[in-house]
């Protein structure tokens, strides 16, 4: 049995749904029920429970083999993965996939970042078989602009002239599908970025190709991006975290591409014209 983790979220959920297309029997753990429906729809073994509670992991991991770990960025993160782990390994779970990101390097000032390293090394020293995947700035962070671009024509993020190599949950969700079903993925460690390394200007200018009109980039001030996500109920910890990783953005911290999505699963990763063409509904 293969559990996953953060399946109402926009990577565990892509993970359950290949893993479904793929009739895989798999298992989640969910904290509200309300968001079960599509889940028991794709066939899914529901399990209602906190990750934080260590009664929940244990119904949870009942009889599982492997596991998808990935968590919303929060300050008890590295906490709560780490008894995440000691619970698997009590269940006798023999491999955990974790949700890490391209980023998370040793020395990173980045609360998020610093959490994932902390979760790689703690997992590595485990004595359970490990994958660990690391992907960066998705293409489906974007769709929380949409309002903007549809409305005004903009793209409004304090990234500077940074570059991205905007990745699409969708790969990566395959990615997540392939390592829980195949053999040959343990103790690995997988950087998985989209096709090509960007500014958010250059993003924008694919935007006005597609959708056939002007969309332009606006460099928000990092304090005004900050009072945006107090205002709709951010936690003070989150907000001075996010900020942070745009800031490593706009400083130049992501500043490569890999070729591993293409090798891993034998096609070329989503390309941000494919992904704004395949939502164009949302965005005209």
């Amino acid at each position: 049995m293969i559990l996953i983790t953060g399946a109402t979220g926009k990577t565990g959920g892509e993970a359950a749904r290949q893993l479904a297309a793929a009739k895989q029997p798999f298992r989640v753990l969910i904290r509200n029920p309300d968001k079960a429906g599509p889940l028991k729809a794709l066939g899914a073994e529901i399990i209602v429970g906190d990750i934080a509670d260590p009664q929940a992991l244990k119904r949870a991991m009942a009889g599982v083999d492997k596991a998808f770990l990935v968590m919303p960025n929060e300050e008890e993160q590295v906490k709560v993965e780490k008894q995440f782990i000691d619970e698997a390994k009590a269940a006798g779970v023999r491999h955990i996939v974790y949700l890490s990101s391209l980023e998370s390097l040793p020395g990173s000032t980045n609360p998020i970042t610093r959490a994932h390293v902390a979760t790689e090394d703690y997992l590595r020293k485990s004595g359970l078989a490990w994958t660990m995947l690391r992907p960066t700035f998705f293409n489906q962070l974007l769709l929380s602009s949409a309002r903007r671009i549809k409305g005004d024509g903009q793209i409004v993020m304090p990234a500077g002239n940074g570059t991205v190599a905007a990745t699409d949950v969708r790969d990566v969700g395959e990615v997540i599908a392939l390592v829980l079903t195949r053999p040959g993925h343990e103790n690995k460690s997988y950087d998985l970025t989209g096709p090509e390394l960007l500014t958010m200007s250059e993003i924008a200018a694919k935007f006005s190709k597609v959708l056939g009109r002007e969309i332009r980039y606006i460099d928000q001030p990092i304090d005004e991006f900050a009072a945006v996500l107090r205002s709709i109920g951010v936690k003070e910890w989150r907000v001075g975290a996010v900020c942070k990783e745009f800031q490593a953005i706009a400083g130049g911290a992501i500043d490569h591409t890999t070729n591993k999505i293409a090798e891993l699963l034998g096609h070329p990763p989503t390309s941000i014209e494919q992904f704004i063409a395949d939502h164009r509904a949302v965005f005209s």
